[in-house]
This record gives structure tokens, C-alpha cells and sequence, in this order.
């Protein structure tokens, strides 16, 4: 359905509800449907009580049941302590024990609330607990989708269940599961029973992550700039730029700088100042980052300098990328005594950390620092030292090649500098489509 001139006089009339025309809204956007654009503009006054009507229930889900079944204030206060109370219970369990106490129950762990409560907790446990979200947004399910006397399986918790589960999964790397679950949610977008006009951005959100993972770049990028606008038309301004920064990465991959920037900065303008602290460190980093990658080398030293100390506090993982992005721009700037000692650090704080990948790839970058200085020893064995332990690492058939032909090189002493930008060249591309600082907001 569009949202025609005549649907929008019918709102005014009070004929149509304004929650109906958002839903009509989210689903057909002004922005990239012709036939919703006509006549919008003349109905904003419609439309804004719509919103009015809605956005309130889009932040509190448990808004929306109250209205949905009626409930009265002090209902609305027992049941949510209750409730949360269950929530508490099922989280102590281990997963078994969890799912056969819900399967068990008759009706104190089953309905949307318990549903919805339980989902607050799988979603707060992404990024860093995804298997403990994974197995709460499978008890979510399990819950919600139980028919009884009592309750009837609801189709906002099942989707949402299976938007946080399958977004759990690729954080895992089980990507061909996760896109499983990320497709079911999204047909259940479709039901006629869904109310909560948030939905389809969070699903779409993380069908960009998705996407983004699987190297299905033009794809995540529809997902994400959908979700976005859809954020944008709830005033969620973190959940918008949480979007954005996902969106900067998978356009500083398909090498678009100059929209990676902007993503980016857009990003920055709409955190809100209580957004946590990490947040703000990541985009600052990512917008370092993209600025050095389309060449921009004193903006890109003067982010990291202005913002110096929430980078420091943000963990070491930060701190590593940020002394390896000091290096490159060093080397940018053929400034070779300064690479030298900011790669070597940088190589410490990887080797430190156990992150193999990172530690080989500063490492072959540190050897062409090395090369360019002439001393070809240090280059072999470094590169040597890299090689072995890419040895015992999965990596692509792209990434395979290209090592191949370095250790050939360096069984010969015949590493190039050439050879060895293409080969550095071959690992950033590789590591792009892993898990890094810039992801964190994923």
C-alpha cells in the first residue's frame, strides 16, 4: 500500500489511525518511493501526529503491549516487576536447563512481555557476549512462539528473536545461519498482526552487517542507508548513527572516501552526549582512518591528536590501531625513523594481544620500511616470521597466492618492494572482512 492523497485525508478525518499511515510510512519511504512523495508535503501537520502518536511506543515496546491488551497503569507496574524478576531467573540458567524450564512452563516464562524483557538482555550482550545473546534470543523465541490457553504465539517477539539471534550468529562467523534467521524475520515483517514501527530498521540494520561480512557490499549498503532513514523517522539518533558508521565502513571498502567521510562525520553530529564513550573513541579512530585512506594525512594526524585522550581510554584494541594508523601515516609522510619505531609498537601491542593476523601484516609492513632502508636481512626474516604464522591460519585464496609468491621471493632474497606493497595490499583487503575497531559498532 502507498501513502496516497487519499489515505492521508482520511487520517485527517480520522478515518485511518496515524499509527496505520507511520507503518505506511516506514514501509514505502518519500525519500525512495514516487508514488508515497505526492502529496506528502501538504499533510506534514497529519503526519507529525502520527509520529507523536508513535514514537513513544517505538522506544518503549512495553508501551505498546500496554496499549495493545489494555493494560491500566498499576497493571502495567506489576507486571513489568514481575516480569523482570522471571527474566532475571531464566539469564541465571544455563542454556539447557533454560529452554526446558520455557518449554515446561504453563504460563509464568510464556507471552510478549517475558518475550520482550528477555530480548533487552540478548541485545545488551552484543558485541561481546554474542553466544550468551544468541542463546537468550533462542529462549525468546522458544517463548514466544508457545501456544496456549493463555497465550498465542506473537509475531513482533518470534522476528525480533530471530533478527537478535541471526545477528548473534554472524558475530560468531556462522554466517550462512544467521542469514537463515535475518531472511525469516524479515518475511515476518510482513504479517499484519507486527505493530512495532522499529522493527524493520533494527532487521534491515543487521542485514547490513550481514551483508557487509559476506563481502555483498552493494547489497549492506541498501540495507543500511534503509535502516538509517527508518531510524532517522523514529528520532533514534544514536540507533541512526550506529547505522552510519557501519554504513562509512562498507563505502571506504568499495574505496568511495569521500562518502565515507561524510557517513562518518554525519555519524559524529548525531551521537547524543550521553551515548557511551567507546562509541564516540570508534568513530573518531574511523574517521582518522578514512581520512589517511584518501589521503587527507595532516586531518587524519590532527583527529587522532584532538581526540587523544577517549582514543587512549578505549581499550587496547583501539590503542593498537591507533599506534598502527600513527605508523602509516609516518610512512605516508616517507618519515622512515618514525614508522620504524611506531610499527614496531604497534607489532608489540598485536603480538601482546594474541591477534596473529595483525601482528603478521605490521610485521611485513614494518619489513618494507626495512627494505626501503636497504637492510634486506631484517626484510627476509621478518617476512619469514610472518609467513609461519599466516601458515596456520585460514585465510582466502587471494591472500594464499600472494604469500606463495613472497616466500618463493624470500627463499631466493628477492623480495621487492613492489612484491611487498602488493602482498600488504592483498592482507588490508583480506582484513577488511574481518572483525576490526571500526566493526565495534556492528
Amino acid at each position: 500500500m502507498h501513502l496516497t492523497a487519499i489515505l492521508l485525508e482520511a487520517c485527517k478525518r480520522g478515518k485511518v489511525s496515524p499509527e496505520r499511515v507511520l507503518e505506511i510510512l516506514t514501509e514505502h519511504l518519500p525519500t525512495t518511493c514516487d508514488a508515497c512523495s505526492e502529496g506528502v508535503s501538504d499533510f506534514q501537520p497529519v503526519l507529525g501526529r502520527a509520529r507523536a502518536g508513535c514514537l513513544a511506543e517505538a522506544r518503549d515496546p512495553v508501551a505498546r503491549l500496554a496499549r495493545r491488551y489494555a493494560w491500566g497503569e498499576l497493571q502495567i507496574l506489576k507486571k513489568v516487576r514481575t516480569t523482570r524478576s522471571d527474566v532475571r531467573q531464566i539469564v541465571r540458567l544455563d542454556q539447557k536447563a533454560r529452554l526446558q524450564t520455557i518449554l515446561g512452563a504453563n504460563s509464568r516464562y510464556l507471552g510478549p512481555l517475558f518475550g520482550t524483557l528477555l530480548l533487552e538482555e540478548a541485545r545488551r550482550r552484543i558485541p561481546k557476549e554474542p553466544a550468551e545473546a544468541l542463546a537468550l534470543a533462542e529462549a525468546a523465541l522458544a517463548s514466544s512462539s508457545r501456544r496456549t490457553r493463555r497465550h498465542e504465539p506473537y509475531p513482533e517477539v518470534q522476528a525480533a528473536a530471530l533478527a537478535v539471534g541471526g545477528n548473534a550468529k554472524r558475530a560468531l562467523g556462522r554466517l550462512r545461519e544467521g542469514e537463515k534467521d535475518l531472511e525469516k524475520a524479515k518475511e515476518l515483517l510482513h504479517d499484519p498482526r507486527l505493530r512495532d514501527p522499529a522493527l524493520p530498521a533494527e532487521v534491515h540494520s543487521y542485514l547490513g552487517s550481514l551483508r557487509k561480512d559476506q563481502g555483498r557490499l552493494e547489497e549492506a549498503a541498501r540495507h543500511l542507508r534503509f535502516a538509517g532513514t527508518l531510524y532517522d523517522v523514529l528520532e533514534e539518533p544514536e540507533k541512526a548513527a550506529r547505522v552510519l558508521i557501519k554504513l562509512s565502513i562498507v563505502t571506504f571498502r568499495t574505496h568511495q572516501f569521500d562518502d565515507a567521510v561524510a557517513a562518518i562525520e554525519e555519524a559524529l553530529e548525531l551521537l547524543p552526549p550521553e551515548a557511551e564513550a567507546w562509541l564516540f573513541a570508534y568513530a573518531h579512530y574511523n574517521r582518522a582512518w578514512y581520512l589517511h585512506g584518501r589521503g587527507d594525512v595532516d586531518r587524519a594526524e590532527a583527529e587522532i591528536a584532538a581526540h587523544a585522550d577517549l582514543l587512549a581510554s578505549a581499550g587496547e584494541e583501539v590503542v593498537q590501531h591507533v599506534v598502527w594508523l600513527r605508523a602509516r601515516i609516518a610512512w605516508s609522510r616517507k618519515d622512515l625513523k618514525a614508522a620504524e619505531r611506531l610499527y614496531t609498537e604497534a607489532r608489540d601491542l598485536a603480538v601482546e594481544r594474541g591477534i596473529a593476523f595483525d601482528t603478521s601484516q605490521v610485521s611485513l609492513e614494518l619489513a618494507l620500511v626495512h627494505l626501503v632502508q636497504g637492510r634486506t636481512a631484517r626484510v627476509k626474516k621478518l617476512a619469514l616470521e610472518a609467513l609461519d604464522v599466516f601458515a596456520e591460519q585460514e585465510v582466502e585464496r587471494e591472500v594464499h597466492t600472494a604469500l606463495a609468491l613472497l616466500q618463493a621471493a624470500a627463499r631466493r632474497d628477492a623480495i621487492t618492494q613492489e612484491l611487498l606493497q602488493r602482498t600488504i595490499d592483498t592482507l588490508e583487503r583480506a582484513r577488511h572482512g574481518r572483525r576490526a575497531p571500526a566493526d565495534q559498532a556492528s
